[in-house]
């Protein structure tokens, strides 16, 4: 139940609580009044009637002598007898404190009626004597039973009002700690230990505004958890990016020293040991420059650099794309196979497209021997695959079947390993030396950069190597 609700129904109960059992109590003595009241006054008439009989005797209010035995002994505490002559003074009173003389409005009203009060029943009766007016009476009984037993009743009645009206604000404090204290207090705690770096998630079920606001919590945690822990990985990866970027430049770095320093010291230098020295020395500088771009390029593909996509159109961009590679294979004595069979609009960047095709082609002719084979395919996702690509390649591509284009750099060369295939997309990973043909390996951050700018595309890159044989295969989906 919602708090909002819970809070006008405990109000509500607050204050109609008071109201109902009031109304109950008093219906209660009410009955009990009504009960009471008739055998009371069924008393109260044999009462009358037997001081009736002794106060008719127009003897006594000329008599002074018998009065005094009017009232019996036992009935002098709870009634009071009153005698007046006809004028309305007072002949007789059990009680002192009467009046001697009544006036005679008061004297002839409520003749012969019983008149019913809260504390006593009063008759009052003339007397004749052969037809002639002699005096009256007046007998007063106190409701003395009925005045205990109802004072008693009254008494209860408030101890049940006090006792009920009490229990109900103790089930609605207790219900009020349950409902809003205890999770408020849960909620602090766990806030307390989540700043002590405690990752426990506070547990409450409840449907309400505190189980809103404690998921709510739960799910800002959960974030604040994640973002910490990407904080801190991204932090070791630029400890470990600095670290491999001194191990990567401290090498050519050596080399230019070392190069350097000859040519400095060394006095009997002729052209071709200086073209030769230089020659190092302008390679190991362009070693250092394409890593520090590629760096710049992984760190900008890292942060929320924006692409600026353009819309091309399929078959000319990717034979683009990927025209100019058959000089680079034929100077490394490498075969180049290509095929472009593609279809439709795709919005890409052009600039960091062109990145992801140097870098894939450059990783194959790295690692293809002399005389080997590159194949590469762009098709769209609605023709058939290659044939020379290998039968457990496609089943995994077939997944990819969709919208879109796939793109596929295969290379001769020895295999990677499985447990190595899971870690070559990390920055600054490379593979095993002996996988290079050339002296010079990479520094670990093409395939990340592909990985990133297809990411950022929208798609996605695969990697399949086994029997000397790797592939690359990446997909883009189509625009139109």
């Amino acid at each position: 139940m919602k708090l909002k609700k819970w809070l006008i129904l405990s109000h509500l109960a607050v204050m109609l609580t008071p109201i109902l059992i009031s109304i109950l109590l008093y219906n209660l003595i009410s009955s009990y009044h009504k009960k009471v009241e008739l055998n009371d006054y069924i008393n109260a008439l044999s009462r009358f009637k037997v001081y009736e009989e002794k106060l008719n005797n127009p003897k006594l209010y000329t008599d002074f002598t018998i009065k005094n035995t009017i009232l019996n002994v036992e009935d002098k505490n709870t009634i009071q007898i009153s005698m007046y002559n006809s004028n309305g003074q007072k002949l007789y009173s059990s009680d002192d404190s009467i009046i001697y003389t009544k006036s005679k409005e008061d004297l002839y009203s409520n003749l012969y009626k019983i008149t019913t009060g809260y504390k006593a029943y009063t008759l009052k009766k003339p007397v004749f004597n052969e037809n002639v007016l002699v005096g009256f009476y007046e007998i007063t009984i106190a409701r003395q039973n009925f005045i205990e037993g109802v004072n008693i009743k009254t008494i209860m009645a408030a101890v049940c009002f006090v006792i009920t009206l009490t229990a109900v604000f103790i089930i609605i404090i207790i219900l009020l700690n349950k409902k809003f204290n205890k999770p408020i207090n849960l909620l602090i705690d766990g806030m307390s230990k989540f700043a002590e770096g405690d990752e426990s998630y506070i547990k409450y079920e409840n449907k309400d505004e505190i189980g809103e606001l404690i998921t709510h919590f739960n799910i800002m945690k959960k974030d604040l958890e994640e973002k910490r822990k990407t904080i801190e990985l991204e932090q070791k990866s630029k400890e470990y990016m600095i670290s491999a970027i001194s191990h990567d430049l401290k090498t050519p770095l050596t080399s230019i020293r070392a190069y350097a320093e000859s040519m400095y010291n060394d006095t009997d230098l002729n052209i071709s040991k200086i073209k030769s020295r230089s020659s190092v020395i302008l390679n190991k500088s362009d070693y250092m420059k394409k890593m520090i771009d590629d760096l710049m390029i992984y760190t900008l593909l890292t942060s929320d650099y924006k692409m600026d996509f353009v819309e091309v159109e399929g078959n000319e961009f990717f034979e683009m794309l990927f025209s100019g590679y058959n000089k680079t294979c034929e100077e490394n004595n490498i075969n180049l196979h290509v095929e472009i069979c593609i279809q439709g609009i795709y919005k890409v960047d052009v600039t960091q497209m062109m990145r992801v095709a140097d870098n894939l082609i450059t990783n194959a002719i790295r690692y293809t021997p002399v005389k080997g084979h590159i194949w590469i395919a762009i098709f769209s996702l609605d023709k058939s695959f290659p044939e020379w690509l290998e039968s457990e390649f496609k089943d995994e591509l077939k997944l990819w079947k969709n919208s879109g284009c796939i793109i596929i750099v295969k290379n001769e060369g020895s295999s990677i390993q499985k447990e190595e295939s899971e870690k070559i997309f990390m920055p600054f990973y490379q593979t095993d030396d002996s996988r290079n043909k050339t002296s010079e390996s990479g520094v670990g951050l093409g395939l990340s950069i592909v990985n990133l700018v297809l990411q950022k595309h929208g798609g996605e890159l695969k990697v399949f190597s086994e029997k000397n044989i790797t592939t690359f295969a990446c997909w883009i989906p189509q625009t139109l």
